[in-house]
């Protein structure tokens, strides 16, 4: 972690450590989704970004809740849950050395699920998200018939709740 600029430091600090380790399995929603996702936020407008270092823990936290957001979209068919979970992959986005294919299975999740809104479906801001749109453009350029959630490890299941994605990160 990088801690020239306080209030990134103190970003980071939080992602890193305010998600338990069955944040994963805890019920959609829960309290904790909101808080993570108000550290989201505070990310997206921390200059410069490049200071926004997590640990491999935060990391997760953050493939976690893109996983919960696209859930969370299958249930209620919102896009807010489809921005929310764009908006946390931005943040994956700016860090350096990322694994492209876990991002791939994030891009996924939220493609499927942005899919199942019913249409007309809103757009994401490519001038709030420029990273994401610029990767969400790409894999929709080149998507082909076949890759499917198969391809990138995650599936569709049910829970107590309702329907819940399972990712094989």
């Amino acid at each position: 972690m990088n801690t020239e600029n306080p209030q990134s430091a103190e970003v980071v600090r939080a992602i890193e450590s305010l998600v338990p380790d069955d944040y994963g399995r805890m019920p959609i929603p829960c309290e904790l989704d909101e808080e993570l996702y108000e550290q989201i936020k505070l990310a997206l407008i921390c200059e410069p970004r490049s200071e926004l270092l997590l640990n491999q823990f935060g990391f997760d936290s953050l493939l976690q809740f893109i996983e919960r957001k696209s859930s969370e979209c299958l249930r209620e068919a919102e896009f807010e849950h489809c921005q929310q979970a764009a908006q946390a992959l931005e943040v994956l986005l700016f860090q350096p050395d990322y694994d492209e294919h876990v991002i791939e299975v994030a891009l996924a999740l939220i493609q499927d699920s942005y899919q199942r809104l019913k249409p007309p479906r809103p757009g994401f801001n490519a001038g709030a998200i420029p990273l994401f749109c610029a990767t969400w453009d790409r894999l929709n350029s080149q998507q082909t018939s076949e890759k499917q959630s198969g391809v990138h490890h995650f599936r569709l299941g049910e829970d107590q709740d309702g329907p819940r994605y399972t990712c094989y990160w």
